[in-house]
């Protein structure tokens, strides 16, 4: 994209933008259970999958399911990963569910040699041998006290997790809920100014996850 063109691109935020919640679709998200779980809240919200709509929506929703080499190579073919950038660094909402926000960061040990969207300094690395490959089912979650839910009288929180690597953020203050699986602190939420992610599924949650996908679609905020 030349210089011309990404100006031209961030100057349509001023123009464009609805009150609307945009999904990337880049061929690799769980579309189905996060389109039900958008639904069943009600949320205001349309598939994107041109890199040139992107700009239309006032918040923006990563979801992703795989591995992180294919997912990175597919944000970079359809140009969705551009668009995503610009919008962040525009002042966008966005925000990453599991591979999603694995991408956020820089690099994986999953494929090394791929680049993530480099919004957040971080890097993706392999959970150490356990009794499972993955850290797979409902956790416990401790949230930072900034990001717990109105009206909460708990810090603690369960969601569902299904994954083989976690992300590992160069700043610990990005962190805004953290879990513990075996021997390891997992980072289950990232947020630095408008850019945040969740390594857990919400739409996968039941009424507590339905209820952080409902805060951000609708104000694009990240509370849990």
């Amino acid at each position: 994209m030349t210089e011309w063109m990404a100006l031209g691109y961030l100057n349509s935020f001023l123009t464009r933008k609805m009150a609307a919640l945009g999904v990337a679709d880049y061929g690799v998200g769980n579309m189905r259970s996060v389109a039900n779980a958008l639904n069943k809240i009600g949320a205001e919200w349309e598939l994107v999958n041109d890199p040139l709509k992107v700009p239309q929506y006032s918040r923006l929703l990563l979801p992703g399911v795989g591995a992180f080499g294919p997912a990175a190579m597919r944000l970079g073919e359809t140009g969705l990963g551009k668009a995503l950038v610009l919008a962040a660094q525009a002042g966008t909402p966005l925000m990453g569910i599991c591979l999603g926000m694995q991408l956020l960061g820089r690099t994986s040990e999953e494929s090394p040699s791929t680049q993530g969207l480099a919004l957040l300094e971080a890097s993706t690395v392999r959970l150490p041998p356990h009794h499972s490959v993955t850290n797979t089912g409902f956790r416990k979650v401790q949230v930072v006290a900034a990001f717990r839910r109105p009206n909460s009288s708990t810090l603690v929180c369960d969601y569902y997790f299904n994954h083989g690597y976690h992300f590992v953020p160069e700043d610990v203050s990005v962190v805004a809920a953290a879990t513990q699986w075996a021997e390891v602190e997992i980072v289950s939420a990232v947020s630095r100014d408008n850019v945040m992610g969740v390594q857990f599924h919400p739409e996968k949650s039941q009424g507590q996850g339905l209820a952080v996908l409902d805060r951000f679609a609708r104000s694009g905020h990240l509370l849990l």
